[in-house]
Parts: structure tokens; sequence; C-alpha cells
């Protein structure tokens, strides 16, 4: 945990290009050196966050009790869906301790109706 938060952490002090496409408060997409680098993380405060789904975030969105995002993996492969109960979530927390996925289209459709997962409302 402590390494992961130091490498992103470190990642803002360096002179890469950074940026956040997306934020719905402790919630934000960001990227770090190129824009297909898009992670979908926790701020735990201004400077700092730490990863939530990995790279390549391509949609994400959220509703009060709940946040989604679809993932295209750099480099190829199928697309996954994820959701985090924001209930549960904790900046003390690992991505997997909260993160929950990777699911099919079909399977993340299913837990969509069931539990009340929003739409995506960001595409990238």
């Amino acid at each position: 945990m402590k390494r992961a938060l130091l490498i992103i952490f470190t990642s803002f002090l360096c002179s890469c290009d950074s940026g956040v496409e997306w934020k719905d408060s402790p919630y934000e997409v960001i990227w770090i050196d190129t824009s297909d680098n898009r992670t979908l993380n926790h701020e735990i405060s201004e400077n700092a966050s730490i990863g939530r789904v990995e790279a390549e975030v391509i949609a994400v969105g959220s509703n009060e009790k709940y946040v989604v995002a679809k993932q295209k993996p750099i480099g190829g492969g199928s697309i996954s869906y994820f959701y985090i109960d924001r209930a549960k979530d904790d900046k003390y927390l690992n991505w997997d301790e909260i993160t929950q996925g990777p699911f099919s289209e079909s399977r993340f459709l299913q837990l969509k109706t069931e539990l009340g997962l929003p739409e995506f409302s960001k595409e990238f």
C-alpha cells in the first residue's frame, strides 16, 4: 500500500505531463504522460491519489452509491467492467480490497440491474 501510494505521489512531483479528465470527489480519472494512460483513482489529497482501476479506463460513471468503470487493457485484451461501493471505500484500502471486477459485459449488465449501478456518463 505504501509503495503504491509513494509511486502515485512521486508521479505528481516529476516533470511529467498529467491531467484530470473526470472527477466526482473523491474519485477521479487521471492520466500521466499520455492521455491513453487513464486510471480511476481515489483522491487522498490535492497532490496524491491511490489507484482503483488500472489503465486504460475508457468510460466512467457514478451515482450517490457507486462508481463504475470500463477498461480496455493497454496492449489489447477483452474489455472489462468494474464497480466500487462508495460506502465501503477508504483511502487506506488497496484497489483489490474495494474494487469489484473485472466483469464481462453480460455479468456487468446483470449487476447493473440488481444493484442499481449508474450509467457511464463520460467516455474517453
